[in-house]
């Protein structure tokens, strides 16, 4: 298997390449410590069948790489390898190309045999992980899909709702506005809708504006 492992950890990126190579299962084609890296090995042929891929790189968020990645090599399979176990991080890097998404506290044999089953057609993930995407879509089978919006995603819907510019938003929110743009195509995306005038519809609909955040 040609792996190709992004890592900002040079200790991780060892530790990898002392587990994984002896096994003669696998071979690291790849070892880089930033997306950067990762994109010119690429550009320059690289060919790999599996990658891991840290979600937090200090020049660019991993799953910005995950998108680049999928473009450039749809036939590999991508898997996140990161500390954060968190949903959004979760959700995100999944919904950014991830097939897989296995925390840096895996034995070295389940780490073994979670590249098998992503190269062999899997979606592996660490169990704790599994877990809170199998427990995520029962909370959105039983509750209203504000629920799915973020605390901060909600305080955006809310502004733009009343008329808001998006560079006012992020002046009342104290965020960039590059911020508030990439939150509103989240909110779009979740609530399924295609303009302000939507959104702002579906909040008051749905009480959104009427109840206060807790």
């Amino acid at each position: 298997m040609r792996l190709l492992v992004v890592d900002d950890d040079a200790q991780v990126r060892r530790g990898l390449s002392d587990v994984l190579n002896p096994t003669k299962q696998v071979s690291i084609v790849g070892s880089c410590a930033t997306a950067a890296e990762a994109i010119d090995a690429v550009e320059r042929g690289l060919e790999f069948e599996v990658a891991l891929i840290d979600l937090h790189l200090p020049d660019r968020p991993g799953n910005e790489l995950l998108r680049l990645l999928q473009r450039s090599r749809p036939q590999a399979v991508l898997l996140a390898f990161t500390q954060f176990d968190d949903p959004e991080s979760i959700f995100t890097a999944l919904e950014s190309g991830a097939t897989g998404y296995l925390l840096k506290t895996t034995s070295p044999p389940r780490l073994l045999r979670a590249l098998a089953e992503a190269r062999d057609g899997g979606a592996p993930m660490t169990p704790s992980i599994a877990r809170k995407v199998v427990e995520s879509f029962r909370q959105r089978k039983r509750r209203p899909a504000a629920f799915a919006l973020s605390d901060r995603e909600a305080d955006v819907l809310k502004l733009l709702a009343l008329g808001t510019s998006y560079a006012e938003t992020g002046t009342q929110l104290g965020i960039g506005l590059g911020t508030v743009q990439t939150h509103v195509k989240n909110i779009y995306r979740k609530l399924e809708v295609n303009s302000r005038e939507e959104a702002a519809d579906w909040a008051a609909a749905h009480g959104l504006l009427d109840s206060p955040r807790s």
